[in-house]
């Protein structure tokens, strides 16, 4: 895509989440990150209310982590940038944490309550991974950050139901540059962490992390953002 295309392309996303209230009026490119990480939640039917708790909870004490504070400054420009999306089924995504700037303990910690602030957007929806996938195009056009990295954070308790297989959509997003890595809520010996690494997971070293339950969910989300981040495992 020619530079100017993108620009206007950029432009008219970042016109469309300020409209639904997803961006701070004003937000404007204000420098370079190591990292542009979208974090995805599944909300879909399979996931109840309480699991959907576990799993906020989780990933907001992941992020007061040392370690996930740590990895966020360790890089070259010694910050990161973060959005979080809740998503289900067909054109079921929804930004509920906007694009936020982190550098240190304190702003994962501010991060950390805006993620036990979250309401649920969805309940009783399909599982579109597909779906998330193609969505998460939009938010990096629109993040108002420059990232040496795009990373898709997908979490999930089961396999594509509804439209095509994600693995088109998994492909597009190679070839745009998006690396996509992947949670497996699953018991052993669930297929779902083989489906992840054949049709879900993008670009050079992705993985899949698996957690055998909610509860396991805080410990797995840790060490996937961790490792993802471009940190060390320091357990």
């Amino acid at each position: 895509m020619d530079a100017i295309p993108r620009l206007i392309l950029r432009a008219l996303c970042l016109a469309a989440l300020l409209a639904l209230g997803c961006v701070p009026a004003g937000a404007a490119p204000s420098g370079e990150v190591d990292v542009l990480l979208v974090v995805a939640l599944d909300v879909s039917s399979s996931v109840d209310g309480q699991e959907f708790d576990l799993q906020r909870e989780g990933l907001a004490r992941a992020f007061e982590s040392p370690q996930v504070a740590r990895a966020a400054a360790s890089g070259a420009r010694g910050a990161i940038a973060l959005t979080v999306v809740q998503w289900s089924g067909f054109q079921e995504q929804e930004i509920k944490i906007p694009w936020t700037r982190v550098s240190d303990g304190g702003g994962m910690a501010r991060l950390a309550g805006a993620v036990r602030a979250m309401t649920r957007r969805y309940n009783g929806g399909a599982t579109d991974i597909g779906g998330m996938i193609a969505y998460s195009h939009k938010i990096f056009a629109a993040a108002p950050f420059s990232g040496a990295r795009q990373v898709l954070d997908i979490a999930g308790d089961g396999t594509n139901n509804v439209n095509r297989s994600p693995h088109f959509d998994r492909d597009l997003a190679r070839a745009e540059g998006i690396h996509i890595n992947a949670l497996a809520i699953a018991a052993p010996p669930s297929p779902l962490p083989q489906y992840f690494r054949d049709r879900v997971i993008a670009g050079p070293g992705a993985f899949v992390e698996t957690a055998p339950n909610y509860p396991a969910f805080e410990a797995a989300m840790q060490r996937k953002l961790v490792r993802e981040i471009g940190g060390q495992l320091l357990f």
